[in-house]
């Protein structure tokens, strides 16, 4: 009589036999198939046609997509938990655009266009809020934003009407330096936390120098030339 773990054993090798067996016969079957796919790739189609391309994981995740999106094509990465991390997408008003994002979902990095129509690019930080912006103004010159932590301004850079530059420094929202280049020349206003201008130094309209000191309550206190 055959004792019970010798019959496991037995049964145990039948079944690698068997598994060596079905291997062997894949391995053979996946040979046959490159062969042939090799000899008759010149059949390949020039072209692929689908409503939509998924990529998948080994459990089903999508981590690409392509697909259209409002009668335009877009294409998305994914995380296997299916957090969205690259999005190329055509926006609203008909141009391109790009969206990073971090594992969470939260989107890091912006490329798309303005209400103008010239180009845009935004980062946030990982709070969600736009820390920096650069983008192009309504007479296709350029401009740029730097916000602190909750997404208030604090650096503005753009042009002025006369086509010179202009900086501007402001604290929780309020202007506080103000920089210009207008065809004249030069000028410069220093305002307090009230948005009273209490300093400005520049060229006047005659091309001549000018100081003017103010105090908070907007009243001159002094200033050259008296």
């Amino acid at each position: 009589m055959i004792h019970p773990l010798e019959q496991r054993v037995m049964q145990l090798e039948k079944n690698i036999r068997f598994c060596h067996f079905c291997f062997a016969g894949l391995v053979l079957v996946l040979a046959s198939f490159i062969i042939l796919s090799f000899n008759n790739r010149k059949s390949a189609p020039d072209v692929i046609e689908a409503k939509a391309f998924h990529v998948v994981d080994e459990r089903g995740n999508t981590l690409v997509e392509l697909n259209k999106e409002d009668g335009n094509g877009q294409i998305s990465t994914f995380t296997p938990a299916g957090k969205r991390l690259v999005s190329l997408f055509t926006t609203d008003g008909g141009t391109g655009g790009l969206n990073t994002f971090d594992k969470n979902g939260q989107v890091l990095f912006k490329v798309t266009n303005t209400t103008e129509g010239g180009g845009y690019m935004a980062l946030f930080n990982s709070e969600g809020k736009e820390v920096t912006e650069l983008g192009v103004t309504d007479i296709e010159s350029g401009y740029m934003k730097l916000n602190n932590r909750y997404g208030n301004k604090l650096v503005w850079m753009t042009y002025t009407q006369d086509g010179g530059g202009y900086l501007s420094l402001s604290k929780e929202g309020q202007e506080m330096i103000r920089l210009s280049t207008p065809a004249i020349g030069g000028r410069m206003g220093i305002y307090n936390n009230s948005n009273t201008r209490v300093i400005y130094m520049g060229t006047q309209d005659n091309k001549d120098g000018n100081v003017t000191i103010w105090n908070s309550a907007g009243t001159r206190s002094g200033g050259l030339p008296q």
